[in-house]
């Protein structure tokens, strides 16, 4: 699978479908795999944080999770398929493991009262998943050893992380290799979508790739962020100026 270098990461050019079917593939291997989701605000961060490009660049799988990441590559001539947004993967693949009664998940993150909304709901529109079981993202660190060792007992093969970027990309790179999850995503705010608590915007605004500016306008949501944006834009141009 070819890829595109976007700053300092390199980013997986990938469609939708193949990358459900590259996550279908790990499930299959006896290895942890670690599937990551960069924005644009997150790949500049990586340029500026050699920790978080290590992570990001040892990741199995790195999907084009937002149309700041799809406009850059288009920019540097070398343009992904389309934007794979982490919260439409996690679904997705929610969806073909229902289909298939294949598979145990487990969610980590988020506040006590949305993971276990965001477990009802999946019970609720994809009962051909098995829940492993979850845990809200608001422990002690003198708590994580209990947390992994339950995790450990629960044996997921699908690990779902929401502990907010880049904290989840650490966790799972530091917990993957001992917890025994086959697969490790981290899907930031994808437990409020998927408990209700978080509306996504409209599908017009998804399909234009102007999800973003559809939560400025509604919610300043990404108003701290533009700065860091208009930064990343700025070096993507430099990128292609440079031919590199």
């Amino acid at each position: 699978m070819s890829r595109v270098r976007i700053l300092s990461i390199q980013v997986d050019k990938v469609t939708m479908g193949e990358a459900i079917n590259r996550c279908l593939a790990f499930l299959d291997e006896e290895t942890p795999h670690l599937v990551v989701t960069p924005n644009a605000e997150i790949a500049y961060r990586a340029g500026k944080e050699p920790a978080l490009a290590q992570v990001l660049g040892d990741a199995h799988l790195v999907i084009p999770d937002g149309a700041g990441i799809v406009l850059a590559s288009r920019i540097l001539g070398d343009p992904v398929p389309e934007k794979v947004a982490g919260t439409d993967l996690a679904t997705n693949l929610l969806r073909v493991l229902s289909e298939r009664r294949r598979g145990s998940v487990y969610l980590l993150g988020a506040k006590p009262e949305v993971v276990a909304k965001a477990v009802e709901r999946i019970r609720e529109r994809f009962p051909g998943v098995s829940i492993a079981g979850c845990h809200h993202g608001y422990f002690r660190p003198e708590e994580e050893p209990a947390l992994i060792e339950s995790i450990r007992a629960a044996r997921p093969d699908v690990l779902f992380v929401a502990l907010g970027s880049p904290r989840q990309e650490y966790w799972l790179r530091q917990h993957m290799p001992t917890i025994g999850a086959r697969l490790g995503i981290g899907v930031g705010g994808t437990f409020d979508v998927w408990a209700d608590e978080s509306n996504r915007a409209p599908e017009w605004a998804i399909k234009s790739n102007l999800e973003w500016l559809w939560r400025i306008v509604k919610f300043g949501r990404y108003g701290r962020s533009l700065p860091p944006l208009l930064k990343f834009g700025m070096a993507v141009v430099g990128q292609r100026l440079r031919g590199r």
